[in-house]
């Protein structure tokens, strides 16, 4: 089961959305809002496995609701337009709906929202742990949190950046699945294509972090997450 929350000011829509949900049998709790404001607060002290989450609000965006989240769960952003899509999936959308859609493809998000949010359950590190294991050309590495200097996305592709090695180590992961599997405490994404651990920060500005002698650039779209963990 899977708890799910559905926010749109309109209430045809979420009343659709609800509808919708009520005939599948993975969900859990399903939750809608109306009001923006009071969906923030709920997921800000309470545990939601995804969201189903309208662009086109007054007040606020649901690109920039989804930003403000201290805790981000997977996300299906939802449109009339598709001129949000390419940011949307930046910020790691399991799906973009387009209004009006049918049935069927509400089915296919939710089943993309439902295996990100499996995955990352079963992935969790085992408690205590200061590493974990992971196949790189049919080897398997013992990687050490505190040895990863940075993750590199390219495509369907990671580099590890590791203080104990001078090469990089080149997963075949996109970047999401570290940003999933890493522990959300130590590490954070700061742009489309790097993960940085908070531990190895040496400067910080609105543009770029250090870590050692490498500068990193920080986007738009991960600078507030970064700045509010940081403080």
């Amino acid at each position: 089961m899977i708890n799910c929350l559905m926010i749109d000011d309109e209430p045809s829509a979420t009343g659709l959305l609800e509808n919708f949900a009520g005939r599948l049998p993975s969900f859990g709790a399903v939750l809608t809002f109306n009001e923006p404001l009071l969906a923030i607060d709920h997921m800000n002290t309470n545990e939601v496995d995804v969201i189903f989450l309208d662009i086109d609000m007054p007040g606020i965006s649901g690109i920039d609701l989804f930003k403000s989240l201290n805790k981000k769960p997977e996300v299906v952003f939802i449109s009339a337009q598709s001129e949000y899509a390419v940011q949307a999936f930046e910020l790691g959308a399991a799906d973009y709906l387009m209004k009006p859609f049918t049935f069927e493809r509400f089915v296919m998000a939710i089943n993309r929202a439902k295996e990100r949010v499996e995955n990352k359950k079963s992935r969790q590190p085992v408690r205590g742990r200061d590493y974990f294991f992971i196949n790189i050309s049919h080897k398997v590495h013992k990687i050490f949190y505190d040895d990863i200097l940075y993750l590199e996305g390219f495509k369907d592709y990671t580099k590890l950046y590791m203080a104990s090695s001078s090469s990089p180590l080149l997963v075949l992961h996109i970047l999401k699945h570290f940003e999933d599997f890493l522990p959300a405490g130590e590490f954070v994404r700061v742009h489309r294509s790097y993960i940085i651990p908070l531990r190895k920060i040496n400067t910080v500005s609105r543009k770029a972090v250090t870590i050692g002698n490498t500068s990193l650039p920080v986007s738009d779209n991960y600078r507030e997450r970064l700045f509010s963990i940081i403080g």
